[in-house]
């Protein structure tokens, strides 16, 4: 129906998921279509109707309607919306850790730094808070060591996580390794072809010399995420 622009047959399909396992996700795609068809308000309210829900539930909605307000240019909506729910949810890791990378996409470098930490608290082999806040660090070129620790215990976590070999890679490049940044991030994007991983394979080739295989590989991933931020600010940057 979707395909066929009948986003009301859609809903009305959906609506006749009332229980189970496909519950949480039928009514958020229904938000989905109709935040997209009719108002974005229209489809956050559809999912403020349904009372009773287990906290695992209502934190699948909660990042659902922050994630409609963001794409809508609500940025600011969305993190006041997550952060008035912080006391209902202060006991839950996910919610930190998507609180956290909202914070980032704000700006607000210091409260996810708190908040990746306090993930960590409650749930010591949360892989995801390991990961992004030593990539935060590697990023910025900040407490490499840091960034080293958190990233190692990650690694060991789930060593073939190919987001977390890209982040290692991008460690190393920050501290001058860059044949070890190479293999880490040459594997990682052996196994996706990441955009954000294409952006540090190509930097890291460049700085190696490599320019013709750099270029190719950035154009190669421009073709397919044509407005990817990361990538295009590495091309742009880099290129002569």
């Amino acid at each position: 129906y979707l395909d066929r622009k009948e986003p009301d047959s859609a809903v009305s399909i959906l609506d006749k998921v009332t229980s189970g396992q496909l519950f949480i996700e039928a009514k958020i795609l229904t938000a989905e279509i109709i935040a997209e068809h009719k108002s974005l308000d229209a489809g956050i309210a559809s999912l403020n109707q349904y009372k009773n829900l287990s906290s695992e539930d209502e934190l699948q909605f909660l990042k659902a309607k922050t994630s409609l307000l963001f794409t809508n240019n609500r940025e600011q909506d969305a993190f006041d919306l997550m952060k008035s729910e912080d006391s209902k949810f202060n006991n839950f890791a996910e919610f930190k850790y998507d609180y956290a990378i909202l914070a980032e996409k704000m700006g607000n470098i210091i409260l996810m730094e708190q908040l990746l930490k306090e993930a960590i608290k409650i749930k010591p082999n949360y892989v995801n808070a390991y990961n992004a806040l030593g990539y935060s660090y590697a990023d910025r070129n900040i407490k490499l060591e840091d960034a080293k620790k958190y990233i190692e215990i990650a690694l060991s976590i789930s060593p073939n996580n190919h987001y977390i070999m890209d982040s290692m890679g991008w460690l190393h490049y920050r501290l001058g390794n860059f044949e070890i940044a190479l293999q880490f991030v040459k594997k990682a994007y052996e196994i996706q072809k990441d955009p954000e991983i294409a952006a540090h394979l190509g930097e890291i080739l460049w700085k190696l010399g490599k320019l013709k295989q750099a270029k190719e590989i950035w154009k190669e991933s421009i073709k397919q995420h044509p407005s990817n931020t990361v990538l295009l600010e590495t091309f742009e940057r880099l290129q002569f």
